[in-house]
C-alpha cells in the first residue's frame, strides 16, 4: 500500500525517526549503476534506423513528463491528438506552469540543439511540424520555459563537474543537492489563505506552485555523460524526483530516492530501446526492396517512435509536398505499416505493424500515469478487507439492536 499512501495522501513511504540502512542504501545505488550500465552499453551500439527510432520515443517521454509536471494532464493524457491540434490543453491558471505550446516549442528547441544527432535531427523535424503562425496564449510568467531551461542547463553543468569522483550517481546526487538549494526549482511550501466564517476563521492550504523539474531532466543527461567518457547524453524523462528535494529526509533516504529516480529513468529508456528494435526490424524486413534515397523509412520513424501525425504535420516535417508526402503515405500503407482514420473531419496517419496492429512502440509508451500491476492488486485486497470489515460491523449493530428489547 506504500505507493497508494503516497499518492493519495502525500505521505513520504521512507519517512521515519532514524535514517535508511547503508546496506539498503547500496542495494538501490547498484541497482541503479547497473540498469545506467545497461542503458548506456544499448544506447553505445544501436543501428542508425533503431536510434531514430528510440530518439523519437524518448523525445515524446520528455514532453508528456514536462507537460504533466506542468499541470497539463490533460494534453499529457491525450497527447497525440493535443500534439496533432485536434485537442485544445487546459486553460492557464495561476497553478499551471506557463502555456502548453511554449513549453513543448521550448524544449524542442533546446533538444535540437543535442549533442546526439537522432535527437537533434528528430526535434528539428517535430519543431517543423508544429511550427504555427499564431501567438502562444497564456498569462505571463515570472520565467519563460526557454529561461528555466537554461538555468536548469547551469545547474547541470555544475553538477557534473567532480575531481574526486567519475560516478555517474554521485553527479545524480549532486543534481539533487543543486536543485534542493534552488528557490526555482526546489518544492515550494504551500500558501496558506484564512476565511472568515461564521464559525470563526478557517485556514485552508492552497495547491503547491509547480515546480519545473521536467527541465532539469532535460540536461539531466549532460551532467551524467560528463562523469565517463563515452557516454552519450540523452533526455532523462523522471531523473529528478520531487521528494528527493524534501528538507526532512534523512541523508541515506536522499540517496535511495535518487538511486531509484535515476534506476527507474535507465529501465524506462531501455524499454524504447527494445521496442525501437521491434519496430526497426519490421521496417527493415518490409522497406527493403526501396531505393537508398526513399523517405519512407523517415516517415516510419516518427510515425512508430513519436505518434501520429497529420499531413500537413507530415509535408513540414520532411520538407515534402503534398503529393510527395501523399506519395510516401501511400508506399507505407500498402506496405501494411501505415494507416489512416479521421478525427473530427482531420485525417490521421498512423504507423501500424504489417500484420495490421498498432506498431510495437506504440503499445509501450505510459502515456498516462498508471499504478502497476502489484500497486493495484494490494489496493483491491485492501478494499476488499475494508468491505469485510463494514459488514461484519453492519452485523454486529444489526445484532444489538435486535436484542435490545430483550433486554
Amino acid at each position: 500500500m506504500a505507493d497508494f499512501q503516497a499518492l493519495l495522501t502525500g505521505f513520504h513511504p521512507l519517512q521515519s525517526d532514524e535514517d535508511a540502512s547503508p546496506e539498503a542504501l547500496m542495494l538501490a545505488r547498484s541497482r541503479s549503476s547497473l540498469a545506467w550500465g545497461r542503458l548506456q552499453g544499448l544506447v553505445a551500439h544501436l543501428d542508425p534506423g533503431v536510434a531514430s527510432l528510440f530518439a523519437a520515443s524518448t523525445i515524446r517521454a520528455q514532453l508528456i513528463e514536462a507537460l504533466r509536471q506542468a499541470g497539463h494532464a490533460d494534453a499529457a493524457s491525450h497527447f497525440e491528438l493535443w500534439f496533432c491540434e485536434l485537442k485544445s490543453a487546459s486553460a492557464p491558471t495561476p497553478h499551471v506552469f506557463a502555456p502548453a505550446r511554449a513549453i513543448v516549442d521550448a524544449i524542442l528547441a533546446e533538444l535540437s540543439l543535442a549533442h546526439w544527432e537522432p535527437v537533434a535531427l528528430t526535434a528539428r523535424q517535430l519543431r517543423e511540424a508544429v511550427r504555427t503562425e499564431h501567438a502562444i496564449a497564456g498569462p505571463p510568467a515570472p520565467l519563460s520555459p526557454g529561461e528555466v531551461i537554461e538555468l536548469a542547463g547551469e545547474l547541470a553543468a555544475s553538477a557534473g563537474v567532480d575531481d574526486d569522483t567519475d560516478w555517474p550517481l554521485a553527479a545524480a546526487d549532486r543534481l539533487h543537492a543543486h536543485a534542493a538549494a534552488s528557490p526555482v526549482f526546489a518544492p515550494a511550501e504551500p500558501e496558506r489563505r484564512l476565511l472568515d466564517l461564521p464559525a470563526g476563521p478557517v485556514a485552508f492550504e492552497q495547491p503547491r506552485a509547480r515546480v519545473p523539474l521536467w527541465a532539469i531532466d532535460l540536461a539531466a543527461g549532460k551532467a551524467l555523460a560528463r562523469c565517463t567518457a563515452g557516454m552519450v547524453p540523452l533526455p532523462c524523462p523522471g531523473a529528478v524526483r520531487a521528494e528527493a528535494l524534501a528538507p526532512w529526509l534523512w541523508p541515506r533516504e536522499r540517496g535511495i530516492l535518487v538511486a531509484d529516480a535515476l534506476a527507474r529513468c535507465s529501465e524506462r529508456l531501455a524499454q524504447l530501446v527494445a521496442s525501437a528494435r521491434t519496430s526497426s526490424r519490421a521496417m527493415t524486413r518490409v522497406l527493403a526492396d526501396l531505393r537508398s534515397t526513399s523517405r519512407a523509412p523517415a516517415l516510419y520513424t516518427l510515425l512508430a517512435g513519436f505518434g501520429p501525425l497529420r499531413p500537413n504535420q507530415i509535408e513540414r516535417a520532411l520538407k515534402l509536398s503534398k503529393n510527395g508526402a501523399r506519395e510516401l503515405v501511400k508506399t507505407l500503407n500498402s506496405a501494411g505499416l501505415a494507416s489512416a482514420e479521421r478525427h473530427r473531419n482531420q485525417v490521421l496517419i498512423r504507423a501500424a505493424s504489417p500484420d495490421g496492429n498498432p506498431a510495437p512502440g506504440n503499445l509501450a509508451r505510459p502515456d498516462s500515469p498508471a499504478l502497476s500491476a502489484d500497486s493495484l492488486a494490494e489496493f483491491d485486497s485492501a478494499m476488499a478487507d475494508i468491505d469485510r470489515l463494514l459488514a461484519r460491523s453492519g452485523n454486529v449493530e444489526d445484532q444489538n439492536e435486535t436484542d435490545e428489547p430483550s433486554r
